[in-house]
């Protein structure tokens, strides 16, 4: 059995990636956007970066990562990606990441995506612990966090460094209850 099959919910189809997936990860990564804060990672530039991402993707069986490539139901577009990763089976912990194309914002995808990875994490994956990572200036990822249960535990100054630059993340956490 593959690790991370995919997740159907009532408007989506959370999958692995595939190869196909190219042209959709360099557009998707490559938006400012989207990589507004995910600070983790420079933006994808050119095609060859958004290639390592669906290699690293493809495989995920086994592993201590997955990311799901989130799809509409109603017209079959990729609109965002979702995942874990970090994934400690002897503590039973793991970080969820997440990220969603502007054109799906403010139409309760991205709580509908991460309601069913959460029950997967916590049900397939047998975690107690799922820990989140944002950028304090990500008010709308908090704010989704929080109604999903996620307690915010403190701030990692300095966590992350990209451009020449420091920036600080809050981690939240939600325990299998």
């Amino acid at each position: 059995m593959q690790d991370f099959p995919p997740i159907q919910t009532e408007r989506l189809t959370l999958r692995p990636f595939q190869a196909d997936d190219l042209d959709f990860t360099f557009q998707h990564f490559s938006d400012p956007q989207v990589a507004q804060y995910l600070l983790d990672e420079p933006p994808v530039t050119d095609l060859s970066q958004a290639q390592e991402i669906v290699q690293f993707y493809l495989d995920s069986a086994g592993k201590s990562y997955n990311r799901w490539v989130i799809v509409t139901e109603a017209d079959g577009q990729r609109i965002g990606t979702c995942g874990f990763h970090k994934w400690n089976k002897s503590h039973q912990r793991a970080e969820v990441g997440y990220d969603l194309s502007p054109k799906a914002w403010g139409q309760g995808y991205m709580q509908e995506t991460l309601h069913a990875a959460i029950q997967f994490g916590f049900v397939q994956m047998k975690l107690h612990r799922i820990e989140a990572l944002v950028y304090p200036e990500n008010v709308r990822s908090l704010h989704l966090l929080n109604k999903l249960g996620f307690k915010q535990e403190g701030a990692l100054r300095d966590y992350f460094y990209l451009d020449g630059k420091f920036y600080d993340h809050v981690v939240l956490s939600l325990l299998k209850k």
